[in-house]
């Protein structure tokens, strides 16, 4: 029969999860649904406009891309 290895250590090193950086961007600006009259229908429907698209890559996004360019959202 073969021995079955284990790290001693694993269960009592301290975690390093909470110092990783995430790479999430910082808002610079608030949720551009916010106030959007498409807000609803694009929640119903799993669509995204190019405000939503930019701000969730970069936390910004211009205020003429609010309910601009309305597509369903890529999985």
């Amino acid at each position: 029969m073969d021995m079955i290895g284990y790290d001693s250590y694993f269960n009592h090193d301290r975690s390093t999860a909470g110092s990783m950086d995430t790479g999430a961007p910082t808002n610079k600006r608030d949720y551009p649904c916010d106030g959007c009259k498409f807000a609803d229908r694009c929640a119903s429907m799993f669509e995204e406009c190019s405000a939503f698209r930019t701000w969730s890559k970069s936390g910004d996004y211009k205020d003429s891309d609010v309910g601009r360019y309305i597509r369903v959202m890529k999985g």
